[in-house]
């Protein structure tokens, strides 16, 4: 019922606005000009225009560009799969689908040569704050991990399964790991707000059910 208030509002000032005018010009025996009747038609009618300046709240406004659309949909399928899994719940003390870095290094590349962007200015500027938090882990998870071969399974892999010993893993792997883990962690708390501004932004997202897909990458 909230989201209807403003609509009732609308229509009790244009109504009040019309009793004013009829007021204004009800008929009378000899004409006079009726100053009182005159003032309240003309507040009455200036706050009725802006009224109409407000879109009303139960109508949805749905004019995204097939881009934003697009977009939208790949971030949101990133967020309930592959981003989750590779800034959200995993521990790097341990190997991760080398894939999962893939897919988030593609959508780096792409956004740095302009493809992966929103036309909506607020929407982008939400994907920017994710985007500089995103490329600050990828790029240190460049730096200090690698590909290695487990029973035929690849595994990315911060530290090799040959630097661990009986005595546990030496203080600067583990510094390491730590600060992998608090970049995934400031990427993932950047993309909730991303989500959230998609939904509100580029509601037709929503016209069809989200897709968990390889968007970048190719099966390795």
């Amino acid at each position: 019922m909230m989201r209807y208030y403003q609509t009732f509002a609308r229509i009790g000032v244009g109504l009040a606005a019309f009793a004013m005018l009829t007021w204004f010009l009800w008929p009378r025996p000899t004409w006079e000009f009726q100053p009182e009747a005159f003032f309240a038609f003309c507040v009455a009618a200036v706050v009725w225009v802006f009224t109409e300046f407000k879109r009303s709240e139960e109508v949805i406004y749905r004019a995204s560009t097939p881009n934003d659309i697009r977009f939208g949909r790949e971030l949101l399928g990133y967020g309930v799969w592959q981003f989750r899994s590779l800034l959200k719940e995993h521990d790097y003390h341990s190997g991760i689908e080398p894939r999962l870095y893939s897919e988030a290094s593609a959508l780096r590349f792409d956004t740095d040569i302009g493809i992966a962007r929103f036309q909506d200015r607020k929407a982008q500027a939400k994907y920017k704050i994710f985007y500089d938090r995103l490329s600050t882990f990828v790029l240190y998870l460049a730096k200090h991990s690698a590909i290695e071969n487990y029973g035929g399974a690849k595994v990315r892999h911060i530290v090799p399964a040959r630097r661990y010993t009986s005595a546990g893993i030496d203080p600067e792997l583990k510094a390491v790991i730590e600060e992998a883990n608090r970049l995934a962690s400031e990427a993932w708390d950047a993309m909730l707000p991303l989500i959230t501004e998609i939904k509100d932004r580029i509601p037709e997202v929503f016209d069809e059910p989200i897709k968990r897909d390889w968007f970048r990458t190719r099966d390795e």
